[in-house]
Order: C-alpha cells, then sequence, then structure tokens
C-alpha cells in the first residue's frame, strides 16, 4: 500500500513537473514572437529548471541570449559584433526558426549599413582632406554629398553625421575668416594709397598721378573682397618650407603652371595656397598634378 502511494505520488510529480516545463516552453516561444526576449529568457530559465540540462531549453535559451547581444551590438553601433551573433543565431539547429528568421534580415540589413559606413568614411575623409588643404568650399562640397543622401541621417551612422557637422562649421568659419582677413588687407592698402594720395596732392601733379596708382580700382576692391586664398601675414617659417627646405619663388612659379593646367585655379591662389598645396601632396605622396585633380578641381 504505502508502494503505491510512494510510486503514485512520484507519477503526480513527474506529470506536473512536465506540464509546468511544456508551459514554460510554450510561453517562451509567444514571448519571441511579441519580442520580449526578457520575458522568453525567463520561461526558457524556468524551463530548465524543471528539467535540468535539458537541450531544447538550453539551446532556446542560449539562441535567444546571442540575439539579444546582437541587437545591443547594433544599438552601440557596433556592426561586426553584431553581425557575429545575428550568424550564429541564424546557424542554431534545433532552435527558435523565429529567430533564425530575424537574425537572417538583420544580417543583410547590417551588411548594407556596413557598406554605407565604407561609403561614408570616405567621402567624409576626403573633405577632411579638402578642409587640410585649405579648400573650404570644395570641403563643403564634399560634405553634400552625405547630407543629400537620406540614409545619412539614419541613427547608424549618428557618429560619423556628428563628425560631417562639425567639419561644415569648421568649413563656414573658415571661409569667413579668409574673407575677413582679406577684407581688412584690402582697407588696409586701401587707406595706405588714399593718405598717399593726399600727402602728395600738395606736391604736385606728378605726386598725384603716383598716389592714384598705388589705390584699388573697382574691380581690384571686388576681387579682394572676393579672394579665397589664406592669409599670408601669420605665415610660419616651417609653413613655407618642403622637406626642411624654403620653398622658392621660381617652385612656386612653377607649382601654378602645374596646377592650371591640372584644371585647377592657381590664380585664386594665395603663394602660401601653393605652398599648402605642395606640401599636401608630398605628404600624401601625390604629384602635385594628381593632387590638384583630386583636391583642387
Amino acid at each position: 500500500m504505502v508502494a503505491l502511494l510512494i510510486g503514485g505520488y512520484a507519477y503526480s510529480n513527474h506529470h506536473a513537473t512536465a506540464k509546468e516545463y511544456q508551459a514554460a516552453m510554450t510561453n517562451g516561444r509567444t514571448a519571441l514572437k511579441n519580442k520580449d526576449y526578457t520575458q522568453a529568457e525567463s520561461y526558457f530559465q524556468n524551463a530548465l529548471k524543471r528539467r535540468l540540462n535539458d537541450r531544447t531549453a538550453q539551446t532556446y535559451l542560449t539562441q535567444t541570449q546571442r540575439f539579444v547581444s546582437g541587437e545591443n551590438a547594433m544599438d552601440a553601433r557596433k556592426f561586426g559584433h553584431a553581425q557575429a551573433r545575428y550568424q550564429t543565431v541564424k546557424t542554431t539547429k534545433n532552435g527558435s526558426t523565429v529567430l533564425v528568421n530575424r537574425a537572417t534580415k538583420r544580417l543583410k540589413q547590417v551588411k548594407v549599413i556596413r557598406a554605407n559606413v565604407a561609403q561614408f568614411k570616405q567621402l567624409l575623409s576626403k573633405a577632411q582632406d579638402q578642409n587640410q588643404a585649405l579648400n573650404y568650399g570644395t570641403s563643403n562640397t564634399t560634405l553634400d554629398e552625405l547630407f543629400n543622401n537620406s540614409k545619412f541621417q539614419q541613427v547608424y551612422y549618428k557618429n560619423l553625421y556628428a563628425q560631417a557637422l562639425a567639419l561644415r562649421k569648421a568649413n563656414n568659419a573658415g571661409q569667413t575668416s579668409v574673407v575677413t582677413n582679406s577684407s581688412s588687407a584690402a582697407t588696409s592698402t586701401t587707406g595706405s594709397g588714399t593718405t598717399t594720395s593726399s600727402s602728395s596732392a600738395t606736391t604736385g601733379t606728378t605726386s598725384n598721378s603716383s598716389s592714384n596708382g598705388a589705390s584699388l580700382t573697382s574691380s581690384e576692391s571686388a576681387a579682394a573682397q572676393n579672394y579665397q586664398g589664406s592669409n599670408e601675414y601669420t605665415v610660419t617659417k616651417k609653413q613655407k618650407e618642403l622637406n626642411g627646405k624654403v620653398i622658392t619663388a621660381g617652385q612656386i612659379s612653377s607649382a601654378r603652371q602645374t596646377i592650371n593646367a591640372a584644371g585647377g585655379q592657381a590664380d585664386a591662389m594665395s603663394d602660401q595656397d601653393v605652398r599648402v598645396a605642395l606640401q599636401q601632396a608630398n605628404k600624401k605622396g601625390l604629384s602635385l598634378t594628381k593632387y590638384t585633380q583630386q583636391y583642387l578641381k
């Protein structure tokens, strides 16, 4: 009689545990469909308590945790890590088909995102090089290629977008600085010419002619206002050198011819702009012709 009671209790307990296990697994699968991954993990862990070392429950739990890890990596824009996690989820045997399908879609998405990241980084790097070469307008034109791409504003490219915004701000500040410096230089020159003219007026017609020649014409004043070169009044000795040697006037003249021949606008560049072009071309291991074609056109 006692044996029958014990046996009946054991059977009843086993049956109850089996039902609890099945309920936990069913609830876990439902939670996965609803994308409630935290709840799903809890159910699968509960199933493991009802049936220790159960391979199915463990597979579902591990697969869920890896998928969540992939999602977290996506949010952190660690796309390489996310791709690895999704790949593991996709190839899981005897696991959740729901997670397999989602991981497959995510893998396709990550592939596109990583390709976009490579493209966006290339354009951003090009714009940064143009900024360093003091070609602020050209740099902004390159940045426009990024900002005009609707995908660039997606959250996956948040860091690159912030860098592009900062670079555009720097370009705008650089352009403003150049115009201001050029305007100040033009004003100083005009003022000097006016003073000379006034002083010479008392000495005769010849002096007047000389002072008029020193002042700027209306077209020259306009050119000074629109001047896009860099300010040469604060150029250091090092900024005038290439490989430790001073860049000569002859080298600058020759470089201007090369830049014009390559499609650049050397006539609109100051001597220091030409020096910078020579320095940047040397730094990048490019001929001045190729450098002009890539960054100065």
